[in-house]
């Protein structure tokens, strides 16, 4: 599938009326390089994603698809998937995706696989959502902070709304997991 972030960046924009400036002051983003993102020139990091889609108020999910209407019944094969450039995560929803205002959504359910040897992102992840992540199979470091937890299968956590987080698959097996993120975020 391929996703062009920009175009949907631009639509949502425009449609805020915000110049390209006040989204890179918002952003601590430059505008040269939202410019590149919104032409489709480069593919924005995740971390990059997360500022643009705090700065729009829109849920990041909202850059990646063109559906207004979600169904309730989602088929393991029709799940939204969620693959950034240079990361070895890969999010599938469970749930319908937090940018269907036609769903009163209270809680996001993403099934999720990380590579060996790998993190969940280079930057820590903060967001106003409680967030439980449960292992299915594999091991995993979670790490809170300066707080580091390791879960094995069967394992979960709980994580608190603004606590910095990020983790870390520190075998050669593939991690499978389930997060349960409350209020959604994506």
């Amino acid at each position: 599938m391929i996703v062009l972030y920009g175009t949907k960046i631009r639509s949502i924009r425009q449609e805020k009326g915000l110049t390209l400036n006040e989204l890179a002051d918002k952003t601590d983003l430059t505008a040269s390089y939202l410019s590149q993102i919104e032409r489709n020139l480069i593919d924005p990091s995740l971390s990059s994603l997360r500022k643009i889609s705090l700065a729009l108020e829109v849920p990041l999910y909202s850059f990646l698809t063109d559906k207004k209407k979600q169904n309730v019944l989602i088929k393991a094969d029709k799940r939204k998937k969620l693959e950034l450039p240079n990361s070895s995560i890969v999010y599938e929803f469970i749930t319908p995706m937090a940018a269907d205002k036609e769903v009163n959504l209270k809680m996001e359910i993403i099934y999720f696989q990380l590579e060996p040897y790998s993190w969940s992102s280079d930057e820590f992840m903060v967001h106003a959502a409680d967030e439980c992540i449960f292992i299915v199979d594999g091991t995993i470091e979670i790490n809170l902070s300066e707080e580091k937890y390791k879960l094995n299968k069967g394992d979960s956590i709980y994580i608190q709304e603004n606590t910095p987080h990020k983790f870390y698959n520190p075998t050669s097996k593939k991690v499978i997991g389930i997060s349960n993120i409350c209020p959604p975020i994506y």
